[in-house]
This record gives structure tokens, C-alpha cells and sequence, in this order.
């Protein structure tokens, strides 16, 4: 029996892009050879409008379907899977479902590699790092937050549609995802790369704007989580606070105990959100205080476990025809 696939994601031309249809093929395959006499679909909803995709999937009369949450989250079209006849099956960044985490695999794939004597800091100059390409509203309320308790100059902070850019060029980071843009906002998309390594190695927290900020039960991690773990640094998540449950399931370090971000970001009201930009804020005004290169000696080899639990989880997500039994 054939299966019918619904694509969606990233552009197939992007290196994220193929390998999103790489993995739908070979999960088709292996639906298929579970399902022999069954009417199957496979579905990424990402760039597609909800509501169409389902009426298209229910005009085939599946007997079971996969949705798959990959390059982007799995969005609103969870409140619509109900109306799908047959076996309703999730995959990828879902909370009741087959867990995958796509941009892991990814990374491990396309991201540069650095050894541990690049990232290790020269003279740790800036507090932190909080990178922003696309203007989403929390990423736009932090940064204002930062400007109000004068805080931007004591770190690297990037905005699109800002005047907050390090002036990198697009072209230096064609190999690391420049290209793979949908609108330009005047920063390059380093997908695959730290960026400036003098940046980098001078400063010494990662503010991460993950792309998810709203809390929802099914998380999603983007490559952006990856940089610090890949990069040797400590972080703090702009962002839902079940990347932090994601996160310490799998049994990284979020440096909660130094860190102490999340404990009041646990549901979407406009007061938590708020209180969790202060807190970030708080924790930045008491490391310009801090001895920041005795800090890091101590925290390096959590710093290290981290990366090396970063490639022995990615390499188990290699597995993923092995998710479906």
C-alpha cells in the first residue's frame, strides 16, 4: 500500500530542508513496512495552512496518519487531529507522542566544529551574549528590558530590524545557513556556526532567544539551544519553560542553581513572561560583579558534559527509523 506525503518545513534547497524530506521519506518507508494493507499519510504542517492540510488529509480516509513537528513546531494544527479518521500518530517535538529532536541531528550534521582550545575565552569582556535575528516580541520585550536597566553595555546584543548588529557580512556565513532565509532583516542567518569567535571568546553567557516562547506542552528546540552546549558556555533560555524540562530529561546541565530563571515562567499570563525577562536581567546585573573567569574554571567541566551528552544524544537520534515500532 502507498503512502501519500504532505511536505512542508524548510525550503529542500536549504541543507535543514533536505534533510527534513530525508527523514519523512525514510519514515515513510518504515510506516509502510509496518502498515502493509493500511491507507497511510505523513504530514510535516509547517507552511501550510492548518485547517487545508487537514481537509486534504481527511479527503484520503487514512487509517493512520503521521504528523510531524521537525524544522518547526507543531503549531495550531494539534487542536484540529481529532477531526482525522483513523490512528492519529505525533512525532518529532511533541509532548504525547514519539519524541525526535530534528535540529539535534542537524547539528550534528552541518554544525562547524570547533576544539576545545577555540572556545576557550581570551579575556571574558562581555557579561553575556543574547543573539537576535528575527524581531519576535519577546526577543523585542528583552531587549527593551535590557535598555531600560542599562544593561546592553555590558554585552553583545543583535536585533533585526535594529540598530543592534555586529555588522557581519552575509556572505561569511553562506556556509553556516546565510542563505536560508525567508526576508531579509538585516542579520545573517548563522544557523550552523557561533559567529564571531572573538565575540565568542569574550564573552561568557549565552542569553538564548529560542524561536518558542509561549508555553506550550509540546516543546520545541531549534539550533539556537545547541550553540552554547556546542560552544562551551553557560546558558539562560528567552523562551518556553519546557525547553527546560526537554533539556534536563535528557540529562544536560541548565545551571539552575546559578541561574535561577525559570521558577516563575511556568505559564503564559503577561505577568510571568515579565518576571521571567526581570530575573534574566537580575542574573546579568549580579555577574558584572562577579569574577566571570573563576566562574567559568568552575563551571567547565559541566560546560564539558554538556557537549560530550550533546553528541552521544544526537547520535542516538541518527536512529529515528528505530522511533516508529
Amino acid at each position: 500500500m502507498a503512502i501519500t506525503k504532505f511536505y512542508g518545513g524548510f525550503n529542500p534547497a536549504w541543507r535543514a530542508g533536505h534533510l527534513e524530506r530525508e527523514i519523512v521519506d525514510n519514515l515513510a518507508d518504515k510506516i509502510v513496512s509496518l502498515y502493509l494493507n493500511a491507507n497511510c499519510v505523513i504530514a510535516v504542517p509547517s507552511w501550510h495552512e492548518p485547517k487545508v492540510l487537514v481537509d486534504d488529509i481527511k479527503k484520503l480516509q487514512p487509517e493512520v496518519t503521521f504528523i510531524c513537528s521537525l524544522s518547526d513546531p507543531l503549531g495550531p494544527i494539534e487542536n484540529l487531529l481529532e477531526t482525522i479518521p483513523g490512528q492519529i500518530n505525533t512525532f518529532g517535538y511533541v509532548d504525547q507522542g514519539i519524541k525526535f529532536d530534528f535540529w539535534a541531528l542537524a547539528c550534528s550534521k552541518f554544525f562547524k566544529t570547533y576544539t576545545s582550545e577555540e572556545l576557550m575565552p581570551l579575556e571574558l569582556k562581555n557579561v553575556f551574549v543574547n543573539y537576535n535575528r528575527k524581531p519576535h516580541r519577546h526577543r523585542i520585550d528583552f531587549v527593551s528590558l535590557l535598555q531600560q536597566n542599562d544593561l546592553i553595555k555590558y554585552g553583545v546584543v543583535t536585533l533585526g530590524n535594529s540598530d543592534y548588529t555586529v555588522n557581519d557580512r552575509e556572505e561569511d556565513y553562506a556556509e553556516y545557513g546565510g542563505n536560508d532565509v525567508v526576508g531579509d532583516v538585516g542579520i545573517p542567518n548563522d544557523i550552523y556556526s557561533l559567529g564571531r569567535l572573538d565575540i565568542w571568546n569574550s564573552s561568557f553567557l549565552n542569553i538564548v532567544s529560542e524561536t518558542q516562547y509561549e508555553y506550550s506542552a509540546n516543546v520545541f528546540i531549534s539550533e539556537k539551544i545547541y550553540k552554547p552546549i556546542l560552544g562551551l558556555r553557560p546558558f539562560i533560555i528567552n523562551g518556553s519553560p519546557n525547553i527546560y524540562s526537554w533539556l534536563k530529561r535528557i540529562g544536560f546541565d541548565c545551571f539552575e542553581d546559578i541561574f535561577p530563571v525559570n521558577a516563575l515562567s511556568v505559564n503564559d499570563s503577561d505577568g510571568c513572561k515579565f518576571k521571567n525577562h526581570q530575573l534574566i536581567c537580575q542574573v546579568v546585573q549580579e555577574l558584572c560583579h562577579a569574577d566571570l573567569e573563576l566562574l567559568y574554571k568552575k563551571l567547565l567541566p559541566r560546560l564539558v558534559h554538556n557537549r560530550n551528552l550533546f553528541y552521544e544524544y544526537a547520535k542516538n537520534q541518527q536512529n529515528y527509523r528505530e522511533f516508529i515500532q
